[in-house]
């Protein structure tokens, strides 16, 4: 008799737990699906917003574990969390970036010619965007020698602390008002005396800034970010046009684009060393004044759409072409004028839509999805 109710007892025991789990799977998995709604219309491009928000429950207590760099989305899943946890206790662990733990020393300024920014905080993470020496940053959280940061144009990764000078808002707009030269060249040194024979200080690549001190004929005095101090060929640099849109020629673009033909292809990448198909577009425009987004996805987002013509008589010189498969935008080049563009694809160089011409690429004309004027 008394195995018997051992077993009864064990059995309801067993359902009970059964039951629990069941509801515990049941709250997560609506509070997921929840969070996915949350996240789109709060936070919908990932690339350049943080969001992030878990519910677990951990020997029969729950916890909320969320950040974003939007007020709202924490906002919304702490009201999730309230309803769906009906008022049971919940441990929360909620962060707004940028994290208060950086104090106001969360800005920074890349001190390195090209700084990677990767997709987790370790170096065999992927390369998802590269920071030009000058670019100011905004530093939103730190993880031992990591920080994970936006850039001016709003893209978020991982850099390493020795590719940035870290700065308070003092210094960070100090830097940014002071008068700035614009490297014009792909490659270049920072020399300690006005001499090419001198010893350099940095290499330099196009659309690195500098602090001008002094300038002179030939050579002119900088400091590079963290205030090291150095010389630069006048004729190699510029002071920089406003990150706008500016009133630019197309034969102006495709000056910029022709000088990098030949440069090699790298994922991620966005310098005169190496640099992806919109890392490519992006550096051209920059160094024309123009600020573009990171991706091909969301540059095809800017300018007027421009319905080509049988020959491509009205597609003008600067124009960005965007290519892709099916409702995805995947590549985009710059157009020379009429059938020929240049584009960064293994590496840099000039294909055509014209089939009689021998650099004809069948697989981008079948491709080609949108025209985009973006100069005025």
């Amino acid at each position: 008799m008394l195995q018997k109710t051992s077993a009864i007892l064990l059995s309801v025991l067993f359902f009970i737990l059964l039951a629990c789990s069941s509801n515990k799977q049941a709250v997560i998995e609506k509070f997921n699906q929840q969070t996915e709604r949350i996240q789109k219309k709060w936070a919908p491009d990932l690339a350049i917003q943080v969001f992030s928000a878990r519910l677990i429950n951990q020997n029969g207590r729950w916890q909320l574990k969320a950040e974003s760099t939007v007020a709202q989305a924490l906002d919304a899943v702490t009201h999730l969390t309230d309803s769906v946890l009906d008022g049971r206790h919940y441990q929360k662990q909620v962060r707004l970036l940028p994290d208060s733990a950086l104090g106001d020393s969360a800005f920074a300024v890349v001190k390195i010619a090209v700084a990677n920014v990767r997709r987790r905080p370790k170096h065999a993470a992927e390369l998802i965007d590269q920071a030009i020496m000058g670019n100011a940053l905004r530093l939103l959280k730190r993880e031992k020698s990591w920080y994970l940061i936006q850039m001016p144009y709003g893209y978020i990764g991982w850099m390493t602390k020795c590719s940035f000078w870290r700065t308070d808002e003092k210094g960070y707009k100090n830097w940014k008002h002071a008068p700035l030269l614009r490297i014009t060249s792909l490659m270049d040194f920072v020399h300690k005396q006005p001499s090419i024979n001198a010893d350099a200080i940095a290499n330099v690549v196009l659309n690195s800034r500098l602090r001008l001190i002094k300038a002179g004929r030939k050579w002119t005095r900088v400091a590079l970010p963290g205030g090291k101090e150095g010389f630069v060929l006048q004729a190699h640099a510029a002071l920089p046009q406003a990150d706008q849109i500016v009133k630019v020629s197309g034969a102006a673009i495709v000056q910029t684009a022709r000088r990098m033909l030949g440069i090699p292809y790298l994922w991620g990448g966005k310098s005169a060393e190496a640099n992806d198909c919109s890392g490519f577009t992006q550096t051209v425009f920059k160094a024309n004044g123009i600020q573009l987004p990171r991706d091909a996805r969301q540059q095809v987002l800017n300018g007027k759409e421009v319905p080509p013509n049988a020959d491509f008589s009205n597609v003008k010189a600067g124009d960005l072409l965007f290519f892709g498969i099916g409702k995805r935008i995947t590549h985009v080049g710059i157009s020379l004028g009429g059938y020929d563009f240049i584009h960064q694809d293994s590496d840099v160089h000039i294909d055509s839509f014209d089939e009689k011409a021998t650099n004809f690429n069948a697989f981008r004309k079948k491709t080609l999805k949108k025209i985009k004027r973006i100069l005025n």
